[in-house]
């Protein structure tokens, strides 16, 4: 598992570089990944939009930052996303902006696609569900946490709609209403996650 992690390092972007990427694609009408249909390229130029308003706009907690920064070791955080994917353009500008505001922090994108083995060692319920935040200790690349898909609220919900969806509701019509919990929610879900994720690691991680 080791070499899969360093491979996938090893192929990861910043996140400012993950960001010009997806506005390159955005231009030439094509996205991350084999499937170039209409409907993910579609998504893409939502996902570039809504990045781009977030990363002006994302307010990430005091607190959560003095947690994180308090950690007293280094960490990279990997985290797997691709451009089509409206969950990721809604959770990683606040994952990249904290991760930005702790000195001890490094953030880096792998795309899904492009690093399967890595994926496929962190499945949820047995699916490659993105994003996926996989948090290691710098110095040995241990991994001592992950995060993702989504905020746990909105999961169950994803969950039961792909278990039993009503017959009058599309994909399409459940994604909608998915990003208007999103700009209801303004990542408070998220940030709680978070908040739980690194009080465990820093009463469980030695130094």
């Amino acid at each position: 598992m080791k070499t899969t992690n360093l491979n996938a390092i090893a192929n990861s972007i910043s996140y400012g570089t993950y960001i010009e990427l997806v506005g390159k694609l955005v231009e030439t009408n094509a996205t991350t990944g084999p499937d170039q249909s209409e409907v993910l390229v579609n998504f893409t130029k939502l996902n570039y939009k809504r990045m781009t308003r977030l990363n002006k706009t994302v307010h990430v907690s005091d607190q959560l930052i003095e947690t994180v920064s308090s950690l007293p070791f280094n960490m990279k955080w990997v985290v797997v996303a691709e451009a089509w994917c409206g969950d990721a353009a809604q959770n990683i500008p606040y994952i990249a902006l904290l991760a930005k505001a702790c000195a001890n922090v490094e953030i880096r994108i792998v795309l899904r696609d492009e690093n399967l083995d890595f994926m496929d060692n962190h499945l949820t319920k047995g699916a490659r569900s993105i994003p996926k935040a996989v948090i290691f200790k710098a110095d040995d690349l241990k991994e001592i946490a992950s995060w993702g898909p989504r905020p746990a609220i909105i999961q169950e919900q994803v969950m039961a709609f792909k278990k039993d969806a009503p017959i009058d509701l599309s994909y399409e019509k459940f994604a909608e209403s998915m990003h208007g919990w999103y700009a209801k929610d303004k990542n408070k879900s998220l940030e709680t996650e978070l908040f739980t994720i690194f009080h465990s690691i820093k009463e469980t991680t030695p130094v």
